[in-house]
């Protein structure tokens, strides 16, 4: 499964408008300036960009520092889980995403522990995506990554409705669109390929990837498809 990530934590959040809340319209200190950082939204966006940059231990030195300043809410948790996720730190990342499902933050966690599991269980993936998309049924990522793990397990019918209800939300997506091209392939339906890749405009070059992706696949897959 490619590690995307949930569209709360992967996009590039604008920072907020101003740093300055004095109602004179003068410049703050620069020590106020500090705290505003550190306690504010913008200390949280920044760590969202490290992240989604792939700045993994930067992501987790401002976290601390955030705490160290008393900050510590169940988002910067998610933070911290996503970052020691894509670090390999499983045991800690697993761990906070399970103090997280019973709050507001249940999808990204559930979706979190799916991305875990998909490399060394992949029917345990399934069902906390699973959780993830009813918590969050128009999140694009959560979908996408459920249909695509639906697919890598043979479970092609299964697969169908989540990689299409991720092409629709997102039609500009390209990995959105590929991931139901490649499912096409291993179902065989070559004509709905054909139609997919001239609306999106895909290349030779791009189908003859997607084809290779597919095999790959299905070389994963040994015999365990299931027509469900």
């Amino acid at each position: 499964m490619r590690p995307y990530l949930p569209l709360a934590l992967s996009a590039l959040l604008c920072a907020c408008a101003s740093l300055h809340g004095s109602s004179s319209g003068s410049t703050p200190p620069a020590d106020a300036q500090a705290v505003q950082l550190k306690s504010g939204p913008v200390h949280t966006d920044l760590i969202r960009d490290m992240i989604a940059n792939g700045q993994y231990y930067a992501a987790l030195a401002h976290i601390e520092d955030e705490r160290r300043n008393g900050g510590d809410t169940a988002e910067l948790r998610l933070l911290e889980a996503e970052a020691r996720r894509h670090l390999n730190q499983r045991a800690q990342a697993e761990a906070l995403y399970r103090g997280l499902l019973a709050g507001p933050y249940a999808g990204p966690a559930y979706h979190g522990l799916g991305l875990l599991y998909v490399g060394t269980d992949l029917d345990t993936a399934i069902g906390d995506l699973r959780q993830a998309v009813r918590r969050m049924p128009t999140d694009v990522d959560f979908r996408n990554d459920l249909g695509y793990a639906l697919m890598q397990a043979g479970r092609y019918t299964e697969a169908m409705p989540e990689l299409s209800t991720a092409a629709e939300l997102a039609p500009d997506s390209r990995k959105c669109r590929n991931n139901l091209i490649i499912l096409m392939m291993l179902m065989g339906n070559e004509a709905a390929v054909q139609k997919l890749a001239a609306g999106a405009g895909a290349t030779a070059d791009e189908l003859q990837r997607l084809r290779a992706e597919a095999q790959q696949i299905r070389r994963q897959q040994g015999g365990r498809i299931v027509a469900r």
